[in-house]
């Protein structure tokens, strides 16, 4: 009776241990990406004011749904596909507000461009506040940006520039490197509208 009831149970745990897959070691198939800039400098633009200007760029928010690890992809207006291997090498708010600096700091070809929070002390003329309201690919091999920004007084405290970006880019290649790509250009093309904005700004305070 002991022999009938035990051989069974050897069997199944022999198939268990030799034939399970989730036994074996998987291969880790992470892939990890970053926005980058996406900008170089106009020798012909005017920066003229732009002198004693100090910006500080942020707080940048972000939505709920992006605030997370994996890419996603907007496959229909209501519903998105989360990517299960690729994800974001740091987090997405800090990539935005790093890479949006970065342009800035490009296009104006001011030193004075520092990412909130900035350290105690440091004077900070103007500030650009932004959030985001959508960004991310889409099925349809597009990379779309939404934002409202604002160019604030940090003296006065009042908004100088407020504005709603509607902003896309088309997915060059089917694969995760080019959306990444059209995203940055997005951002890109953020930055040269906020740019323009402090440049107005500058020039109306001389």
């Amino acid at each position: 009776m002991r022999r009938s009831i035990t051989l069974p149970a050897l069997l199944t745990l022999s198939l268990l241990l030799t034939g399970c897959p989730s036994f074996s070691p998987q291969p880790d198939r992470s892939r990890f990406f970053t926005l980058t800039s996406q900008v170089e400098p106009d020798p012909s633009t005017k920066n003229s004011g732009l002198a004693e200007l100090s910006l500080g760029v942020g707080p940048v928010r972000i939505p709920g749904y992006l605030d997370r690890e994996e890419m996603v992809t907007r496959v229909a207006q209501n519903r998105f596909e989360v990517a299960q291997n690729d994800r974001w090498i740091e987090p997405v708010e800090e990539n935005l507000s790093r890479v949006l600096a970065q342009n800035l700091y490009t296009l104006l070809r001011i030193e004075r461009v520092v990412r909130h929070p900035w350290p105690n002390g440091r004077r900070i003329t103007h500030q650009v506040e932004v959030e985001i309201i959508r960004f991310e690919p889409t099925s349809e091999r597009e990379a779309q940006l939404t934002a409202r920004w604002t160019v604030v007084d940090v003296a006065t405290k009042q908004p100088l520039v407020a504005r709603t970006s509607f902003l896309k880019r088309p997915i060059q290649q089917e694969s995760r490197e080019a959306a990444v790509d059209a995203m940055s250009g997005t951002l890109a093309d953020l930055s040269r509208e906020i740019a323009d904005a402090v440049r107005a700004v500058a020039a109306q305070n001389k």
